[in-house]
């Protein structure tokens, strides 16, 4: 297993000096070529979802570039609770260029449609935020204990973006956008909101004060400039560090998983259920039992950090210096008008490329599994 693993990670172009990962992410083709393991291995999996539907979602959810006029877009968005939409939002998951997550935890998850021609728009993606992340907790700036108090007010945005031919004319902004709505909150509330912590017993009220999120491809220009008037706006807050375990993703996970699992680990308290704590505490385990550097769960690939607040005292409310958070309750409607008229309407006009975008380029069919 150490020696079909050590191969496995210089096979995806990472070189081993000292111990240590190494690899060349100054370009993004080198990136996507990096992540193409992990993406081929998820597609393999999944064939069974793209033999099912990939025909059907093609043909009713994306649209030729014709068929598109940014000025009349009316974005909705619509959350995933039952098996077809979840199905339609894996579907659009798998077009990704890099292996995204399930989500961690707590999760919400929409599909964004356009109402004007019934087509997709994108998909949003949250569920739990990292415990540890310096650069949020330094521009937050609370103690140890806001944290361990607060945390469970911010979410984090695993995946979001939009499909062509809306990605073509920004759409991928607007979706980012809406996950600073009034819809969003409120099924937060709804669904988060009344519950008892299972360690301190306390009961949560439901509010959503922040949404993090980390690009794609090292640098972004996704989350660049998303600032709604009277609402949110999306604040560059720092790095990662370069660790995570996208780099075994492409079958090996499964295989380190069953490794820990053998040994009994799991990494969290027994309070918080049965399974691991994190993909993260399973790689650094399993890289321990296989007597291997924990170091290997570094790979050394930065993304850039945003964070969008929910509300205008966001902070104070964060630093247990207020104790009525203030959301900033703009509906799905107004912020999808304002960035259709600030950035997606501008883009269409001096750029034609998405009107020969044509829908059955999408098909997952025809990617060779």
């Amino acid at each position: 297993m150490r020696k079909n693993l050590m191969k496995n990670l210089r096979c995806q172009g990472f070189s081993i000096v000292k111990n240590t990962l190494v690899f060349d992410s100054s370009s993004k083709e080198n990136l996507r070529k990096l992540n193409s393991h992990s993406v081929e291995f998820v597609l393999e999996k999944n064939k069974w979802l793209i033999d099912k539907y990939d025909d059907t979602f093609l043909k009713k959810y994306i649209v030729d570039g014709k068929s598109l006029d940014p000025k009349n877009i009316e974005a909705r968005i619509v959350q995933v609770e039952d098996d077809y939409h979840a199905a339609l939002f894996r579907w659009i998951k798998l077009h990704w260029s890099i292996p995204i997550s399930a989500g961690y935890g707590r999760r919400l998850r929409y599909i964004v449609f356009d109402d004007t021609n019934g087509g997709v728009i994108g998909i949003i993606g949250l569920g739990d935020p990292v415990y540890s992340l310096t650069d949020r907790d330094n521009l937050i700036g609370w103690s140890p204990g806001q944290k361990s108090t607060k945390l469970k007010h911010l979410m984090d945005a695993f995946v979001l973006g939009s499909v062509p031919p809306y990605n073509m004319v920004l759409g991928g902004k607007l979706v980012a956008s809406l996950v600073g709505s009034k819809e969003v909150f409120n099924d937060f509330k709804k669904k988060y909101g009344g519950k008892k912590s299972l360690i301190r017993g306390e009961c949560f009220d439901g509010n959503l004060v922040a949404v993090t999120t980390a690009s794609a491809l090292g640098k972004s220009s996704l989350y660049d400039r998303i600032k709604i008037p009277g609402g949110p706006e999306f604040m560059h807050i720092g790095w990662t560090r370069g660790s995570g375990e996208f780099h075994f993703m492409n079958g090996y996970y499964e295989k380190l998983s069953g490794i820990v699992k053998s040994s009994g680990y799991t990494g969290k308290n027994k309070k918080w259920g049965s399974g691991f704590r994190s993909r993260r505490v399973v790689v650094r385990k399993a890289l321990s039992l296989l007597e291997l550097p924990t170091k290997f769960q570094y790979h050394g690939i930065k993304r850039e950090i945003f964070m969008a607040p929910l509300g205008e005292n966001w902070k104070d409310f964060l630093l247990e210096k207020h104790k009525r958070f203030k959301p900033y309750d703009m509906p799905v409607a107004d912020i999808s008008e304002y960035m259709k008229e600030r950035w997606m309407i501008p883009r269409s006009q001096r750029y034609n490329n998405y009107k020969f975008f044509n829908s059955s380029s999408y098909s997952l069919g025809k990617i060779n599994l």
